[in-house]
Order: C-alpha cells, then sequence, then structure tokens
C-alpha cells in the first residue's frame, strides 16, 4: 500500500463492510489498464489444476522428497455438499509425477483438508465427512491402511503422535470458506459460548479423543468487553516444533461476520499452563518461529496492526519486525534456520501479489515475486470466498518456497527452487523500476 492507501486503510479498518465494498470499487477503477506481467526473480514451477492449502503447514514430507497437493474438478465457486477433492502428492525430478491417494468430502479452496504430513512417516492425515460427522483419517500411502479418527483436526503434533482440532462447521458460520458447510448433530450450534466445543486432543495411535478445554473456558479468561453479546469460536491451530505446546486464535463476531475480533491463545500438550498473548482485538496468521518464540501479524499496544515476533508466556518480551518495510497483512512463516521469513500480500490496486523474503538478521524484505491474480478469483463478500492467496510455505530444508497462486488464469500448486542462495546470503530479487517484463537483481532493496 502507498501511504494514501495506507491512511484510507486505517480509517476503514474498523468497518470491514465499508472497506471491503470501497476496495472493490477501487480495483476496478484499475481493472480499465492493461493486465499487469508475471515477474519472478526464479523460474517458478506451476501445477496447474491443484492447490495445498493454508501457510501454517509444510507439504513437503519428513525426507523432503515428496509434496502433498489437493486436486480439484470442480469451476470457480464455493465446493457443494458431498463434492470431493482428490488427495495425493507429487515426487520426483522438481516434484513433477503425481500419485494420487483418496478422496475427501471435507474442504474448502483456503485450508483444504487440512492435509499434514504424520510426523516423519508416510502417512497423511486429513479432514473428511462421513455418516453426517466431520472426522479425521490416516492414510499411509505405501500400505494403503486407511484408519478413521472420531473427530477433525487442525493440526498434527510434529512427533506424529497428537492431533488438536476444533469445529470446522462452527467456523463455516463465522469465516465463510474456512469450515465445512455440512449439517451435524450440534446441540450448541446456536450457543454463543458454549460448553461442549473448544479444543479437543487425538492421540493418533490409539484414537482417543479428549476435550482439553472449552470455549467457555477461554471466554472467562481476560474478557474483553467486545465480548458481551458476541458469538465465539477457534480456530488456526498451530503445534510448536517440539510438539510441546499449540497456539490458535480465539474469535469472536459481533451482530455478524463483518464484526470479527482475535486473541491468540497457547496450551500446552495437555489442555494447562494457557497462556493469553497481549494482542488487541486483532491477530490474523500466525506461527512458530522456534519453541519459545511466536511470529503473528496482530495489534499489540502502542503499535498498530504489524508483523510481531512474540516470546511465548512473557506478556512484556515482543519484537515488531520490519516496521519501516511491511504495512499491510500476510501469511509468515521461518524457514528451518527460523532467520529468514517467506511471506505475501494481498491483491494490491492492480491486483498483485508479492512474494517477500525477509532476513530477520540483516533486517532486509527482499520482493521475489509480483504475480497478478484474474479478476475472477476475486472473492466479492465473505459468503463466497474462494480467493486465492498466496500462503507461502518453506520445505525442510530451505531451499524450496511452495505457494498457490493464479498468475497462470488457473489455481495451481507452485514451487521456487532457492538453490543454496538462503546459506549465501545471495538472495534474487525484483528491481521493478528497471524493468517490468525482465525480473533483475537490484543494489539495494525496493
Amino acid at each position: 500500500m502507498n501511504k494514501i492507501e495506507k491512511f484510507v486503510y486505517d480509517i476503514l479498518k474498523h468497518n470491514p463492510k465499508l472497506k471491503l465494498a470501497i476496495r472493490n470499487q477501487y480495483q476496478r477503477i484499475f481493472d480499465l489498464l492493461p493486465t499487469p506481467l508475471p515477474v519472478s526473480a526464479y523460474e517458478i514451477s506451476a501445477r496447474q489444476g491443484y492447490f495445498f492449502g493454508f501457510h501454517d503447514h509444510t507439504p513437503f514430507s519428513g525426507d523432503n522428497k515428496k509434496l502433498l497437493a489437493h486436486r480439484y474438478n470442480i469451476p470457480l465457486r464455493i465446493p457443494q455438499l458431498g463434492e470431493n477433492i482428490e488427495i495425493g502428492y507429487f515426487d520426483g525430478d522438481n516434484f513433477q509425477e503425481f500419485h494420487p491417494i483418496t478422496f475427501s468430502k471435507a474442504w474448502s479452496w483456503h485450508l483444504g483438508a487440512k492435509l499434514q504430513w504424520r510426523g516423519s512417516s508416510n502417512q497423511v492425515v486429513f479432514n473428511d465427512h462421513e455418516n453426517d460427522k466431520n472426522i479425521s483419517r490416516i492414510v499411509d500411502i505405501e500400505t494403503k491402511e486407511d484408519i478413521r479418527m472420531p473427530e477433525e483436526i487442525g493440526s498434527v503434533s510434529p512427533d506424529g503422535q497428537w492431533a488438536v482440532g476444533y469445529s470446522f462447521s462452527r467456523v463455516e458460520k463465522c469465516m465463510p470458506g474456512y469450515g465445512y458447510p455440512y449439517t451435524v448433530n450440534d446441540p450448541e450450534k446456536d450457543v454463543a459460548i458454549p460448553e461442549r466445543h473448544g479444543i479437543h486432543r487425538i492421540n493418533l495411535d490409539n484414537r482417543d479423543t479428549q476435550l482439553l478445554f472449552s470455549i467457555s473456558d477461554i471466554a472467562k479468561m481476560e474478557p474483553n468487553q467486545n465480548m458481551q453479546g458476541a458469538y465465539h469460536f477457534f480456530s488456526h491451530i498451530v503445534f510448536s516444533p517440539d510438539s510441546k505446546r499449540f497456539i490458535f486464535l480465539h474469535r469472536w463476531i459481533v451482530n455478524s461476520v463483518y464484526n470479527r475480533y482475535s486473541r491468540m491463545v497457547s496450551s500446552d500438550i495437555n489442555g494447562k499452563d494457557i497462556y493469553i498473548f497481549p494482542t488487541i482485538n486483532m491477530v490474523s496468521h500466525i506461527g512458530w518461529q522456534d519453541d519459545n518464540h511466536v511470529i503473528a501479524y496482530s495489534r499489540v499496544p502502542k503499535y498498530d496492526d504489524q508483523y510481531v515476533v512474540f516470546q511465548d508466556q512473557a506478556k512484556e518480551i515482543y519484537q515488531i519486525i520490519g516496521e519501516d518495510v511491511f504495512n499491510s497483512d500476510g501469511h509468515p512463516s521461518f524457514d528451518p534456520t527460523k532467520r529468514w521469513i517467506v511471506t505475501d500480500t494481498y491483491p494490491d490496486r492492480r491486483r498483485i501479489q508479492n512474494l517477500i523474503v525477509y532476513d530477520t538478521k540483516e533486517e532486509k524484505r527482499y520482493d521475489i515475486a509480483k504475480l497478478p491474480m484474474p479478476k475472477c478469483f476475486q472473492s466479492k463478500t465473505p459468503f463466497a470466498h474462494w480467493t486465492c492467496d498466496l500462503h507461502p510455505r518453506w520445505d525442510r530444508e530451505g531451499r524450496y518456497i511452495c505457494f498457490d497462486s493464479t498468475y497462470t488464469g488457473t489455481r495451481s500448486l507452485c514451487t521456487i527452487d532457492l538453490g543454496s542462495d538462503l546459506n549465501k546470503n545471495t538472495i534474487e530479487y525484483l528491481n521493478i523500476q528497471n524493468s517490468r517484463n525482465k525480473p533483475d537483481r537490484a543494489e539495494k532493496n525496493q
């Protein structure tokens, strides 16, 4: 965003419905100009007709030789009840050979079926819908063993022992496009602060399931005034690298889905030692840097919306990341060395999405690709949310960046091979002022 756009955004961000309407009109003006060409400092491998989903889990297997993917076969619209998504993985040279595994009925454009590897094994875990219930499954890609779990999952622990989750049907009611649209047997679906909905934990070895705490339990902790009369839910849950803790978002809507508030919470694997992070009504995208630090695009005391690295369980310890070079939301994650962040931007006035690598040691931003999103992929309302965010993710070694994109005109699963550039601190990036068509190195960060 330029300074004028940021000024308008800051005025409108507390009125999301008006902000969305003005954004749509603003972009339509620039649609009269020729469509910008995609530019990238690295070659992009685009697998058209495939995608992965959210940014908070890596699609790469433990040995870094397989790449998880969803393959879709419906037109650009919200998935309808009973429509399948195919689940599989790529391997081979540059991950070009696709191997189908199975299908799922529980998926969305943004999160897919929450497809994840189970630790370093050849088992994949994902959500499904069977017999009027949202469940999860574990499928071994070698033996074909297929195990049903009694509840849906949001995150699988890196050691492969546990999964934690929440109600995706409740999420769909509050954030259409991020849950599953099925009607399930839920006596508390209309209860604003339920006692039986919350975070559940599944032992993936024996299927034992336990409710760790309820939404009501968390809503009672350090309550905000605007929680009164609101409808509460949980979303965006992620395990720490050591599998001992997890973070998630406690969210609530006031009167409509346009008025949503969030805070970030952490807990140990047993649902104890719960910690409320010092955010102020807004947290969007989160991830772990290491076992003790979390990155989140959020609002904190004395700072407006920023990328922030928090120390878990230490309220006064947090650091603003890239204050001078980031002024908009994105989907951040740290590479395996915990030094480099990959993130993105939402479509700007020309519908361009930036793919960005940020060096936290040298405090430098590198824009490595600028990719146009066709107008048809822009969600006009929160109730028809089929847009395609880049949602970038690292591989296990810091060599590949995987992301979803529509720059080809089709939703595609993309990868960029950085080679050894991170280790050599020689990141290629764009100098757009020199050329809009041919990527070039710049002498300094733009």
